[in-house]
Order: C-alpha cells, then sequence, then structure tokens
C-alpha cells in the first residue's frame, strides 16, 4: 500500500477520535490522553510530480489515404494486425481505369506512328540538303579551280608574248642590214601587237575566277538555307505534338498503380474505414500505428504547464497491468491551449488545456495501444534524504520551524520534545529536513497543531507507522 496514503489515513483517525472523546484541559506536563499519529525518521527519496492521464498510443500514427472513387475488390486486413512496410493492405478494382487506359494508349500509339513517319520524312530532307549542299560545293569548287587554272595559263601566256617581244625588239636594234632591219621590224610590230591584244583579254580571266568565287558563296548560302528549313520542320515537330493524351496516360496509370495499396511502415491497423466490395466514404482508409515505441498524450493543467519540461522522467501505470509501473520521458510540450470550449452566455472560453507527450521506455511490452494510462510527471527529485510530513512541521512567529520527537517518559507514556529544523524540498506529503538534530529511528508526532501539542507535553501516541515490506526483509 501507498506509505503516504497510510499516513494521511492515520492523522485522520486521531483527528476523529479527539473529536469523539472530547478535548482534555491540561497543564503543561498534564498528559494529552489522545493517542497523536506519528512518523518514524528515515533517509527515503522524495519527488514532486503532476498526475496526468492519456491513452496509450503508437509513437508514430500513419493515416493511409485515397483519392480514388473504386470499389475495394480485396481487404487483406483488420484492426489488430501486424503489417510490415510494403505489405499490400487492400486492392482497389482497376478494371475501369485499366479500360480507359487501353483506348487511350490504342490511340496515343497510332498518333505516334504518324508523327514517327513524318518525322523520319523530315529526317530524310535535312539529309538529303545536307548531301545536296556537298555535292553543290564541289561543283562550284572545281568551277573556282578551273578559272584560276585558266586565269594562270593566260598570264604565262602574256608574260611569254613579253620576253617575246623584248627579244624581237633587241634583234632590230642590234641588225645594221637596212633591208634586214626592216623585215625585223615588221615582226616585232606584230608580235607587239599581239602583246597588247592578250593583255588586255586578261582581265576577263581575273572576272571568270571572281565569278566562280560568288557562285560557291551564293551555293554555300542557298544550301545552307535549304539545310535550316529542313532542320526547322523537324523543330516543329515539338510543337505539334499533343501533351494532353500523355498526362491522360500518365494520370490512369498513376490510378492503376494505386489500385494496390501498401504499408508505408510497420506498425498495427488500429482503425479501418473500408470494407470489401465497397466504396471509400473517406479519404482516410485506415491508421497504422508503429508499436516500437508508444507514447502518451497527456493535457496539462494551466498551472502546471510551466513546471513541466522536455527530458523529465514519468512513471506510467495502466488499469489493465494493476500496480506495475513503466518509465518514460516527456519528448515534447505544447504550450498551446487547446480543447476550449465558449460559453454561448458569457462569451468566456472554459475547459481545455495545454499537453504533452510522454515517449514510454522500449520495456513495455505488457502496454497495448488503447488502454487507459495514468503518469507521474517528476518535476523534481532527491534520493536517500531525511524527509518528514509536512503536517509534522511547525510555523513558529519568528519565520523559524519546529518538529516535535516523542521521547520514553517512564511509564507514564511520552514527552513531546521540541526540536528546530530547516527545510529542504517540499512534495505533497514529505519535506526533506535539511539540517535538524533528527535522526532515523526517531519517532515525530504529526498533525502538532491540531493537537495542541508543545514543548514538554505529556502524550499519547498511536503505534508508529511501518512499512511491511521494508519488515519482510523485501
Amino acid at each position: 500500500m501507498n506509505k503516504n496514503i497510510i499516513l494521511r489515513t492515520a492523522a485522520a483517525l486521531s483527528i476523529s477520535a479527539a473529536l469523539l472523546c472530547g478535548s482534555v484541559s491540561c497543564g503543561i506536563n498534564e498528559l494529552i490522553n489522545i493517542p497523536i499519529a506519528t512518523y518514524t525518521v528515515e533517509h527515503t527519496d522524495v519527488e514532486n510530480y503532476i498526475s496526468v492521464s492519456g491513452t496509450v498510443e503508437g509513437s508514430n500514427i500513419v493515416k493511409v489515404t485515397s483519392d480514388l472513387t473504386a470499389k475495394v475488390k480485396t481487404l487483406n486486413v483488420g484492426v489488430g494486425d501486424v503489417v510490415k512496410t510494403g505489405d499490400v493492405l487492400c486492392v482497389f478494382d482497376s478494371s475501369d481505369y485499366q479500360e480507359q487506359y487501353d483506348k487511350l494508349k490504342e490511340t496515343a500509339d497510332n498518333s505516334q506512328a504518324r508523327q514517327d513517319s513524318f518525322h523520319e520524312k523530315n529526317q530524310r530532307a535535312l539529309q538529303e540538303a545536307r548531301n545536296q549542299k556537298t555535292d553543290l560545293l564541289r561543283k562550284a569548287q572545281r568551277g573556282i579551280d578551273n578559272a584560276v587554272s585558266a586565269r594562270d595559263s593566260a598570264y604565262s601566256k602574256y608574260e611569254k608574248l613579253e620576253r617575246d617581244v623584248d627579244a624581237a625588239y633587241e634583234k632590230y636594234e642590234s641588225e645594221t642590214d637596212n633591208a634586214a632591219a626592216a623585215v625585223l621590224y615588221e615582226q616585232y610590230k606584230a608580235l607587239y601587237e599581239q602583246y597588247e591584244t592578250f593583255g588586255d583579254s586578261l582581265s576577263s580571266y581575273d572576272e571568270a575566277v571572281q565569278s566562280a568565287r560568288d557562285a560557291y558563296n551564293d551555293t554555300v548560302k542557298s544550301a545552307d538555307a535549304a539545310i535550316q528549313a529542313a532542320q526547322e520542320a523537324i523543330d516543329d515537330e515539338k510543337f505539334s505534338t499533343d501533351n494532353t493524351v500523355q498526362d491522360q496516360l500518365d494520370k490512369l496509370k498513376e490510378n492503376i498503380d494505386k489500385c494496390t495499396v501498401k504499408a508505408t511502415k510497420d506498425g498495427v491497423i488500429t482503425s479501418l474505414s473500408i470494407a470489401e466490395g465497397s466504396f471509400p466514404t473517406t479519404e482516410a482508409l485506415m491508421t497504422i500505428e508503429d508499436t516500437s515505441a508508444l507514447r502518451i498524450n497527456v493535457t496539462i493543467n494551466e498551472a502546471d504547464i510551466l513546471n513541466v519540461k522536455e527530458g523529465q522522467e514519468a512513471v506510467i501505470t495502466t488499469t489493465a497491468t494493476g500496480e506495475e509501473e513503466f518509465t518514460g520521458k516527456v519528448e515534447r510540450v505544447v504550450n498551446i491551449m487547446s480543447g476550449q470550449k465558449m460559453n454561448a452566455y458569457t462569451g468566456e472560453m472554459n475547459g481545455g488545456g495545454y499537453s504533452a507527450e510522454i515517449v514510454i521506455d522500449s520495456d513495455a511490452d505488457k502496454l497495448l495501444i488503447g488502454m487507459t494510462a495514468k503518469a507521474k510527471i517528476i518535476l523534481d527529485k532527491k534520493e536517500n534524504v531525511l524527509a518528514v510530513p509536512y503536517d509534522s512541521i511547525m510555523h513558529n512567529d519568528d519565520d523559524s520551524y519546529s518538529v516535535f520527537i516523542a521521547e520514553k517518559n517512564g511509564d507514564k507514556g511520552y514527552k513531546a520534545k521540541e526540536v528546530k529544523v530547516e527545510k529542504g524540498m517540499e512534495t505533497n506529503y514529505l519535506t526533506e529536513i535539511i539540517s535538524s538534530e533528527l535522526n532515523d529511528g526517531d519517532v515525530i508526532l504529526t498533525d502538532v497543531t491540531a493537537n495542541g501539542v508543545s514543548d514538554g507535553k505529556i502524550v499519547s501516541i498511536a503505534e508508529p507507522y511501518t512499512d511491511p515490506d521494508e519488515n519482510s526483509g523485501e
């Protein structure tokens, strides 16, 4: 049994006895005949905590959803079933989606065949334009080569005529015989006329070379224009493609894939909103909760919320597991008021509270999802300290504190001895004593104010409380 409950019960009994028997008027050393509850001083653990409650949940809750309007063909799970990632949970009837997909795919394939044929024609036209450019440029280059060759031959002939003219003139100049000189002069004159006439024709050879080069450049421009036109025809194909059909195919394929619903994580099916052969009425099909780590979502009163911090220890019990305790920690504190309702008459917000999430340690195999749980969030804790019940401490007028030890007084019962103390950490029942003359085993009086206890009073005491577990050696 909880020691605090026993001690409080003993104190209540002593007060009830005083009311039934009536008060006894006595002097400083007269006996207070009403048995006063006592507490045996000992080193113990003290802790401050707040009590909260909630329901055991999985550490991660996943809602399995679907936006399909198809009928559930096969349902492979039920509430409470354990599933693994990748398990098929249910299968929707995909026949309507498949039929639409097949018809649209056939249309798309025919359209694609036409596009492929058109593309092949454009590719051939592009290759022909490139080939034609190569042939035309080869011919144009031959024209340039021929014109250059003819021009070079003409200039060579012109240079030879110039040398012949010079030789004829020198021969004429060196002849001393007048008759012979006259013949040589006529020969020189004929060569010179031929030289001049041929010189006048050289420009036509130069023009022929330039014309050939201009023809080559014109051929390049014309051939490039033909190639560009063919390439643009290919580039324009992407603008003539209708992506709407492909988008519809992709959407139908996605819906067909969605018809097989798989688990995205390990866990337990904790809720189910579909049935085999029916159409879903909500987007959420079922819920999977991760049972590898459990948690409790609890409501925190406004008066306690500022004392609750992440990392604080918690002790959990459930109705199903009785007094067995499980440990956990506060993992998350939500400092936002939720769940409030407005009073329609006053306009005031009532109810609700703040919340926190307690993660239960992994060794809690006996806890199941859905169990109602109570938890103590440990706000502060000290181990192996001297502590006494708070109602055994008297607050004096000088702001000091005292307790009363029940000392043996021969055969006259017990005498109250006042001992000054300093308080440390205060809890729901026990208060830490950080400096005093108290020792383990001392018996102190509780509820001293109600019983009129003072230093030196002879008192009658109730049997000191002793923990039966401690006496049994367990």
